[in-house]
């Protein structure tokens, strides 16, 4: 946690008690405040300061009694010491608003146990509305000689509003109050009452004077009625008498307001206040989600990413949504959070103040220095931002069930490519088995055909085996009536060139006609059938 010193106002990144003693032991700036409050005389001191340590480094280099002159000169060194921070806490009071920066804490989770992260979450919320009270507390206890802590937005009256307000209403803000608090206006507006307070204050007396002075300031026309300096004349003549004290007060007051308006009017500066302003900066760094408590998710992340959206460069910012929020969004939120842009500087936790450069070189070498730190703790908190987005994508229940039916989805679809894969398959085998059984079938009836044929074939041949035996049986038995003795033997040449030339049914029916003996019919028959073969 940090806190600021009460002597030169520098932010110290530790609040234990002995790291504020050693830098007010050791550090230049509590020893060389310088403020609007107090320049001159500040300086003034300083400068005596050093010519007495200085006087005394001369005595002593000349050979005088050093022990003597060092003691004097420490001794006088420590008093000038002691009235410069006197002045010092007088003063810082106009850059008091630096204070704030001591509500800025760390918080962390520390444990992924069960609850882990809803009970630290309420114990910020518990922490910060405690803080908040013992601020307010120690605001109006007001010890004197310690500085009070300044709100720069509660100054402007805008403490509900801090980081959201736009830069009209702290335009706004700023004039309205410069109107009602400027010294000079406020002086214009109560000049006819304090001329009667006056008059009266001087009637009433010392006492009466400091006793209306804390009593207020209206008894202008009373005091000048009664001078007894009690009731009429004291309360009457308030005003010189407190007047001095309530015009300082005035002057102190305008100053602050113009120092919040310095600081918050500057886009710069006002960001780098922001950026360690007090809020619940707590991150969860572990989550064990519940089957029982599906929103409990969106109770621990949604605040979280609310809080953080405000660093954010580009606008507008997704934010976490709700269990019916569609994917598409959800995706877009997490892409947005995943290159997230942060406008969030920590310059204010620089641990140099340049200021104290004795030379220029120590000076930039503070400034790389700072800068080296700015951007580890910049890194630091990109980091732990990153990790608290990839603990809740992690654990997001839009995405795992997004998850889950993508993956019944992709199951479906496997099981819907096997089944066409198989019937596919099936199909090709029967077809190739409805292509085997047409070509057996083609085949069969081909070998039918074929053995059909060949059946034929032989068959005809046979017959024509047959009408061939039975015309050369025909032929030899018709020629046999013209061999020797026979009794054709005289036509034996004629019944040759007719027994070559008739088919088998001629031949036949020639051989019966001339196989039954009627000589003459044979005869005729014989002539007929020689002339039907010469033709």
């Amino acid at each position: 946690m940090a806190a600021v010193c009460d002597i030169c106002g520098k932010v110290l990144r530790s609040a234990s008690a002995e790291a504020m003693a050693a830098h007010k032991r050791e550090s230049q700036s509590c020893t060389r405040v310088k403020t609007k409050g107090a320049t001159g005389e500040v300086a003034r001191l300083e400068e005596k300061l050093r010519a007495v340590i200085e006087a005394g480094r001369r005595l002593a280099a000349h050979g005088g009694a050093y022990d003597v002159v060092e003691a004097n000169t420490r001794e006088r060194g420590e008093a000038e010491k002691a009235r410069v921070k006197e002045l010092a806490q007088q003063s810082m009071s106009a850059a008091g608003w630096t204070s704030a920066l001591l509500q800025g804490e760390e918080n962390r989770f520390a444990k992924a146990d069960e609850g882990a992260v809803e009970s630290q979450l309420a114990a910020a919320t518990a922490a910060e509305r405690a803080a908040d009270a013992a601020r307010a507390a120690e605001e109006a206890e007001g010890e004197e000689g310690e500085r009070e802590a300044v709100d720069p937005y509660g100054l402007l009256e805008l403490e509900d509003r801090r980081w959201a307000a736009t830069p009209e209403e702290l335009r706004k803000a700023y004039r309205r109050l410069v109107l009602e608090k400027h010294p000079d206006k406020k002086a214009a507006q109560e000049n006819g009452g304090a001329r009667g307070g006056k008059e009266g204050g001087k009637e009433g007396g010392k006492e009466g004077g400091k006793e209306g002075g804390r009593r207020g300031k209206g008894g202008g026309g009373e005091g000048g009625n009664n001078g007894n300096g009690r009731e009429g004349g004291g309360e009457e003549g308030g005003e010189e008498g407190g007047e001095g004290e309530e015009e300082g007060e005035e002057e102190e007051e305008f100053k602050l307001l113009s120092a919040a308006w310095e600081l918050l009017g500057s886009e710069e500066k006002r960001r780098q206040y922001d950026s360690i302003d007090y809020f619940n900066d707590a991150l969860p760094t572990a989550f064990r989600p519940r089957a029982d408590d599906p929103g409990r998710f969106f109770r621990v992340f949604g605040p979280v990413f609310a809080r953080q959206a405000k660093f954010s460069v580009a606008r507008p910012v997704p934010l976490v949504g709700d269990d019916e929020t569609p994917l598409e969004e959800v995706q877009r939120f997490y892409a947005f959070w995943t290159r997230f842009r942060s406008w969030r500087d920590f310059s204010l936790l620089a641990e140099y103040d340049t200021a104290e450069a004795e030379d220029r070189e120590e000076r930039r070498w503070m400034q790389r220095q700072n800068k080296n730190e700015v951007e580890r703790l910049k890194r630091s908190e990109m980091r732990r931002l990153m990790s608290a987005v990839e603990l809740a994508q992690e654990n997001d229940p839009r995405l795992h069930r997004a998850k889950e039916e993508r993956a019944a989805e992709r199951e479906l679809q496997r099981r819907r490519k096997e089944e066409a894969l198989a019937a596919e398959k099936r199909a090709k085998a029967e077809a190739a088995e409805q292509a085997r059984a047409a070509e057996a079938a083609a085949a069969a009836a081909a070998a039918a055909e074929r053995a059909s044929k060949d059946s034929d074939k032989a068959a005809a041949k046979r017959e024509k085996e047959k009408a061939r035996s039975a015309l050369k049986k025909a032929r030899k038995e018709l020629k046999s009536l013209g061999e020797e003795g026979a009794a054709w033997r005289a036509r034996a040449s004629d019944l040759e060139a007719v027994a070559s030339g008739l088919p088998l049914v001629e031949i036949e029916a020639l051989h019966a006609t001339l196989s039954a003996g009627d000589e003459a019919a044979g005869t005729d028959a014989l002539e007929a059938a020689l002339r039907k073969v010469l033709g």
